[in-house]
Formats: structure tokens, C-alpha cells, sequence
């Protein structure tokens, strides 16, 4: 089996292991995605990229932080996760929240698109470490990784 053929298969059963959890919000998700937060001052206006958004845990409490005049967007492969999230985004009245269902190696923003970028917890399961590495820079003004 040719490389693209692993990686491939490989990341259709991380979708699919999503897609099956219908509950991947509990008390322990929220106390260590959350505290990520804490290590970036995140200021009214500013835009978020977060990757791998999962439910979307990070990035609704980042635009409730950034308010009406910012913006997040949300990347995940997850169409279930992605579900989950739009749900929460909907009951709370968030505007400033974009979802994008896409693999975030090749996702494309114009250069310099965001002041954050964060992942969370999903980065172990990139494939191409410095594919999204690369992403990282080219598309934020601020050159470190959270």
C-alpha cells in the first residue's frame, strides 16, 4: 500500500471515530481544553483559527472573549463533532463563529488571516507535523504555537 493509501485510511477511521462519539463534551474535556485559554490573551476584535474544533469547546469560549467585533473559525473533519458544535453555537446565539468541515493540512486562508491559531488536543493526530507547522506561520500574525 502506497504512503497516501495509509494516510488516507488512517484518517477516515479517526473520522469515523468522531463521528461515533455523541458525547464528547464531559467535565474533563472542558478542564484540559480550557485552560489553553489562559495562555493566550485573547482581546476584543481579535480572529481565531482553531483547529481540529471538535465541539467546538475552544472556540465558543473564544468568541464570547473576542465578542461581536471578532471572529473564530472552527476547522475539523468531524461532520459529527461539527454537528455538536453548531448545536451549542446556535442555543447560545454566537455570530462571530464559522465552521468548516475539511482536513486542517490543507486548508487555505490568505497569509496573515488570523491573530491566534490553536489546536488543543488534536494535533497528535496529524500526519504531516510539518504541514501545519508551515500553515501556522504562513497564516499568523503571531509566530508561536499554542
Amino acid at each position: 500500500m502506497h504512503y497516501n493509501q495509509y494516510e488516507q485510511q488512517y484518517k477516515q477511521e479517526v473520522i469515523n471515530f468522531f463521528n461515533s462519539r455523541t458525547s464528547y463534551d464531559n467535565d474533563y474535556t472542558i478542564r484540559r481544553t480550557l485552560p489553553l485559554l489562559e495562555l493566550v490573551h485573547l482581546q476584543k476584535g481579535q480572529k481565531l483559527l482553531d483547529i481540529a474544533t471538535g465541539t467546538g469547546i475552544i472556540a465558543i469560549a473564544a468568541a464570547q472573549i473576542v465578542g461581536s467585533e471578532g471572529k473564530v473559525i472552527g476547522v475539523d473533519f468531524s461532520s459529527e463533532m461539527l454537528k455538536q458544535a453548531q448545536q451549542k453555537i446556535e442555543e447560545l446565539g454566537l455570530q462571530n463563529i464559522e465552521l468548516i468541515e475539511a482536513d486542517a493540512e490543507y486548508i487555505d486562508f490568505k497569509d496573515e488571516s488570523f491573530d491566534v491559531i490553536l489546536c488543543s488536543t488534536a494535533i497528535v493526530c496529524s500526519i504531516r507535523m510539518g504541514s501545519l507547522e508551515t500553515l501556522v506561520i504562513r497564516l499568523n500574525l503571531v509566530t508561536r504555537m499554542i
